[in-house]
């Protein structure tokens, strides 16, 4: 089965929120805003 995935802003809260969601999660940074 495959990762939930997680996008935050920025990289350091990546590194953090992954931490305690743990291995069923990926988080990846936009490194800035997401426009719709």
């Amino acid at each position: 089965m495959g990762k939930n995935l997680v996008i935050v802003e920025s990289p350091s809260k990546s590194k953090t929120i992954e931490k305690y969601l743990g291995k069923d999660y990926k988080v990846l940074s936009s490194k800035g805003h997401i426009r719709d």
